[in-house]
């Protein structure tokens, strides 16, 4: 592959990242908002039947809002870093590491897809993960060599 196609993939790529990681913030904010308001609905209800499950699907939430977050500013940073990268091929490193970084969160994401119970979505959303991963490295790898 040539060094010019390794520059567009990483750049379109890196688009996508920064897409995706915008909206994983925002996502992380509606788990905590979520979970915070939950929360406060059963501390204000007392007697509420329900209340121990209610309290543990918030805490549940709020740590799925932690997991999110760490996940969607790693794909904001890979995002900036790639396009970054393919501009400027002497800054590809960050990307590179961002990369490795993307994929192991990627294969732990499918691996705890199984644990929980496997749904079609959620080992497709590790599949994608997987392979949007694997061709920033390999696109990163390519410039990096031939830099």
């Amino acid at each position: 592959m040539s060094i010019d196609n390794a520059k567009t993939t990483l750049k379109v790529l890196g688009v996508l990242s920064i897409i995706f990681g915008v909206f994983g913030i925002g996502l992380a904010i509606a788990y905590y908002s979520g979970g915070h308001i939950l929360g406060i609905n059963v501390m204000n209800t007392p007697g509420a039947e329900g209340a121990q499950e209610a309290m543990t699907l918030a805490g549940i939430m709020l740590v799925l809002a932690v997991f999110v977050l760490i996940s969607a500013i790693v794909d904001l940073l890979l995002g900036i870093f790639s396009i970054r990268g393919a501009n400027h091929t002497d800054k590809i490193g960050p990307a590179f590491v961002l990369s490795i970084i993307s994929l192991i969160l990627s294969v732990i994401s499918l691996i705890l897809s199984f644990a929980g119970g496997i749904t079609f979505s959620s080992v497709l959303d590790g599949i994608v993960g997987i392979v949007f991963g694997a061709c920033i490295f390999w696109a990163a790898n390519t410039i990096r060599k031939n830099a």
